[in-house]
C-alpha cells in the first residue's frame, strides 16, 4: 500500500535515491534537500534497503541510502527507470569521523556502537584507529567501489565543502529540483556547517556528530603506522575514488 506521503509526488519526475555511505554528510545532504522540495522527500526508515519493501513513491526523494550498487540492484525490480546520485568522502577522512562517532557522539542504544565502543575504549587513539580503518571501513570502500565501477553520478563531499552553491545547484538539477539562484543559496546558507555551529566559534567539539566538518583532517590523525595500514588495506580503492593517484602519499 503506497502511504499517504505518496500521492504528493509529482509521478511526472524520475524517482531519485540519494546513495551514500557513512560520515559522508549524508544528513547535511537530506536537510537541503528537505528544505528545497519537502514534498518530494520520502520518510525516513531504519532498514536502508526499506525502499524495496513496499510501493515505490513515484517522483519521491529517498534520502539517504546506504547501499552498494549490487544490493540495490538486487533489490530493485526495474532500477533502470531511476535516478541515482552517490555522494563520497575521502575514506581517510570517513575513518577519523567514524572512530569520533564510534567513541562519544553516536548512541549507545545501537547494540553495534555499544559494543564498538566499549572495545575502542580499551585500546588507545592510533590502535582504535586501526581498528576501524582495518575493520569498520570495508563497507565504506565496498559502497564507493560499487557505485563507481558502474558508472554512477558521483559527487564528492569535499566539492561540496569547497562549492557548496555549485554543487548543491549541480545536485538540485539532478534530482529536478528548480528553483531560483537566490532561494538556492539561501538554502545552502541555512543549512551550512558554519551555521549550524555558530555558537562553537568554528572550534572542533570531540563529542558531538559535528564535530570539525572539514576536508583532509586525516593528516591531523595518522601516523606512520596508520599509513601504511591503510594503504595495505585501502589503497587502490583510493586511487580508483580519485583522492590519490598511486601510494606515494
Amino acid at each position: 500500500m503506497v502511504s499517504q506521503i505518496a500521492e504528493a509526488k509529482d509521478t511526472t519526475l524520475q524517482t531519485v535515491f540519494h546513495v551514500t555511505h557513512w560520515k559522508a554528510g549524508s544528513q547535511w545532504v537530506r536537510a537541503v534537500l528537505q528544505e528545497a522540495d519537502p514534498n518530494r522527500i520520502v520518510r525516513k526508515r531504519v532498514d536502508p534497503c526499506g525502499f524495496a519493501n513496499e510501493a515505490w513513491v513515484d517522483g519521491g526523494i529517498y534520502t539517504p541510502v546506504y547501499t552498494s550498487y549490487n544490493v540495490f540492484r538486487e533489490k530493485m525490480t526495474d532500477p533502470d527507470r531511476v535516478r541515482v546520485f552517490v555522494v563520497i568522502r575521502d575514506p581517510r577522512d570517513t575513518a577519523v569521523s567514524w572512530y569520533h562517532s564510534l567513541m562519544y557522539s553516536h548512541t549507545d542504544k545501537d547494540p553495534t556502537v555499544g559494543e564498538s565502543r566499549r572495545l575502542l575504549k580499551r585500546l588507545d587513539k592510533v590502535d582504535g584507529l586501526a581498528l576501524v580503518i582495518s575493520n569498520h571501513l570495508y563497507g565504506v570502500i565496498e559502497i564507493q567501489r560499487s557505485w563507481i565501477e558502474a558508472g554512477a553520478k558521483v559527487f564528492r563531499y569535499e566539492d561540496l565543502l569547497a562549492t557548496p552553491y555549485e554543487t548543491f545547484g549541480q545536485v538540485f538539477g539532478y534530482c529536478g529540483i528548480d528553483l531560483p539562484a537566490r532561494k538556492m543559496r539561501r538554502i545552502v546558507d541555512r543549512n551550512s556547517f558554519a551555521r549550524r555551529t555558530w555558537w562553537r566559534f568554528g572550534r572542533e567539539s570531540v563529542r558531538s556528530h559535528l564535530r570539525k566538518g572539514i576536508a583532509g583532517d586525516w593528516r591531523n590523525h595518522f601516523c606512520d603506522r596508520l599509513t601504511k595500514l591503510f594503504k595495505v588495506h585501502h589503497g587502490k580503492a583510493l586511487a580508483l575514488a580519485g583522492y590519490e593517484k598511486d601510494d606515494s602519499w
